[in-house]
C-alpha cells in the first residue's frame, strides 16, 4: 500500500502530459486548417496604348485600373510595361520563347501562345454559364482542346471606307446597300482617278491600301472568288484557281485599270496611306477597321473631315466575308496559385461588361454582346458585317506565314511577279516553315 501515492502521482503526470500532447496536436491541426496569408508581390503587365484619356495619355485607362486594384490589395503591385504597336508583339513572342514573359499580356487569342503552352488555362474563372454572354468567335479564339485560355476583350473586322464627297464630285456610283461587284467597284474607281493638278498625270486615285502582316486588309480581296487562305487543317490553299483569279483582280487595279498609285500600291506605311485618304484626300476608297469611324467623325466635327460611308469588299464569283480579329488577355504560366488567382481577378476587372462598354471610345466591338450599343449608324452597319465575318484561322506561326504571303502579294501588285508565281512561291515558303514546326 505504501506504493499507491507514488503510483497516483505518476499517473497524474502521465495524464497531464497526454492532455498537453493532444492539445498541441489539435492546435497544430487548427493552425494548418486556417487560410494561408494572401500573396504579396509584383505582377508584371505588358500592354499596348489604347484610347486617349483627357490628358491624351493612351495608357491612362489601364493605369487607373491598376491603381484601383492595388488599393483593394495592399502589398500587391502591378508593374506596367508600355509596348509600342510597331514591335510589341515581337517582344512578347521573344520573351515567351526565352522563358521571361510578363505575368499578363493581351495575347490569349494568339494561337501560337496557346498551342505552345505559354498560357494558363482559365476554365475555373470563366464558367460555362458565363460563356453564353460572349460573341461565340471570341470564345472560340481563346479555346484549345476543350480548355479556355483567356479573358476575351474585344472583336474587330474590316470594311471599305468611302469618301462620299469625292464620289459625288466625280459622279461615281456608291454601292447600293453597301454591296457591289468587282466590275462596279472598278467602274467607280475609274471615275475617282483623275489629274487634279492638270499636269497630264493622275494625282488622285480611287483606291490604295495598307498592306502589312497582321492587318488582314487584303484577305477579303483574296477570297472574293471563293478561295480560302488556309484550310481547316492549317494548310495554305490560296494557290488555287480561285485564289489566282482573285489576286489577278487586285493586280489589275494597277496594271490594267491604273486606279491606284502605281509606285506606292501596297507599299506605304499605315500613317502615309491613311493620310492620303483622310487628310490629303488623294484616294477615295480605303480599307480599315471600325476605329476609323470615330476618327473621321471627330475630324468632321472640327471642320477637317468629310462625309463618308462604309461598304463591303467587292464580290467576284462570291461575296467575300471579312475576318474577325479577337483581342483577349491571358496569364502566362505561374508557379504560385495565389498569384495566379490575383492575376485572374485583375483580368476579370478590366474585361468586365462595365469596362467593355468603354470600348466605344476605342472603335472596336466588345466581346460581351450586351456591352455593344452600336448607336452610331456606321458602327451599326459595321456590326452587321462583323456578325458575318470569319474567325481568323488557327494556324501555327500565322504571323510569319502572313508575312510571307504579304511579301509575295506585294511583289505581284508591283508587277515584279505574276500572280501565279507569287502564290506558288508563297506556298513553297509556307510549306517549308510548316515542315520545321
Amino acid at each position: 500500500m505504501y506504493r499507491r501515492p507514488f503510483t497516483l502521482f505518476f499517473l497524474a503526470v502521465f495524464l497531464i502530459m497526454l492532455a498537453v500532447s493532444v492539445g498541441c496536436g489539435f492546435n497544430k491541426k487548427s493552425r494548418d486548417s486556417e487560410p494561408k496569408e494572401d500573396w504579396r508581390g509584383v505582377i508584371t503587365l505588358w500592354d499596348f496604348p489604347r484610347w486617349p484619356d483627357k490628358n491624351g495619355d493612351r495608357f491612362g485607362w489601364i493605369e487607373t485600373e491598376i491603381s484601383e486594384f492595388e488599393k483593394k490589395h495592399p502589398g500587391v503591385f502591378i508593374d506596367l510595361r508600355r509596348l509600342k504597336w510597331e514591335y510589341g508583339f515581337i517582344e512578347l513572342r521573344a520573351a515567351a520563347a526565352a522563358g521571361t514573359p510578363p505575368d499578363i499580356a493581351p495575347v490569349a487569342a494568339d494561337f501560337d501562345f496557346i498551342s505552345s503552352g505559354y498560357l494558363e488555362p482559365l476554365d475555373e474563372y470563366i464558367k460555362p454559364e458565363d460563356m453564353e454572354k460572349y460573341d461565340e468567335r471570341a470564345i472560340e479564339a481563346v479555346s484549345y482542346q476543350g480548355r479556355i485560355y483567356g479573358f476575351p476583350w474585344f472583336v474587330t473586322t474590316q470594311a471599305l471606307f468611302l469618301n462620299k464627297e469625292a464620289f459625288a464630285a466625280r459622279n461615281a456610283k456608291l454601292p447600293e446597300n453597301g454591296t457591289w461587284s468587282y466590275d462596279e467597284f472598278v467602274g467607280a474607281l475609274q471615275k475617282l482617278t483623275f489629274d487634279n493638278k492638270r499636269n497630264a498625270k493622275a494625282d488622285c486615285y480611287g483606291f490604295n491600301l495598307y498592306l502589312s502582316p497582321g492587318s488582314f486588309t487584303a484577305w477579303p480581296f483574296l477570297t472574293m472568288d471563293g478561295a480560302n487562305i488556309f484550310d481547316e487543317n492549317g494548310n495554305f490553299v490560296l494557290n488555287c484557281p480561285e485564289g489566282l483569279s482573285a489576286l489577278a483582280k487586285m493586280v489589275d487595279l494597277a496594271a490594267k485599270y491604273k486606279v491606284v498609285p502605281m509606285e506606292d500600291y501596297g507599299t506605304l506605311e499605315e500613317k502615309q496611306v491613311w493620310g492620303d485618304f483622310a487628310e490629303k484626300r488623294k484616294i477615295a476608297v480605303y480599307p480599315a477597321g471600325p476605329w476609323a469611324i470615330k476618327v473621321i467623325e471627330t475630324m468632321k466635327s472640327s471642320g477637317k473631315g468629310f462625309d463618308f460611308d462604309i461598304a463591303q469588299y467587292p464580290s467576284g464569283r462570291k461575296q467575300p466575308r471579312g475576318f474577325a480579329v479577337v483581342s483577349a488577355y491571358g496569364i502566362m504560366k505561374q508557379k504560385n496559385e495565389a498569384k495566379k488567382k490575383l492575376c485572374a481577378e485583375f483580368l476579370s476587372q478590366i474585361t468586365s461588361e462595365k469596362q467593355q462598354q468603354l470600348l466605344e471610345r476605342y472603335g472596336v466591338f466588345p466581346a460581351i454582346i450586351n456591352a455593344r450599343h452600336e448607336e452610331d449608324p456606321l458602327m451599326k452597319k459595321m456590326g452587321k458585317m462583323l456578325r458575318d465575318a470569319l474567325l481568323l484561322p488557327k494556324v501555327k506561326n500565322l504571323n510569319k506565314k502572313d508575312e510571307i504571303l504579304t511579301g509575295q502579294i506585294r511583289m505581284a501588285l508591283l508587277s515584279k511577279k505574276t500572280p501565279a508565281e507569287a502564290l506558288d512561291d508563297a506556298a513553297r515558303e509556307i510549306e517549308r516553315l510548316s515542315a520545321a514546326e
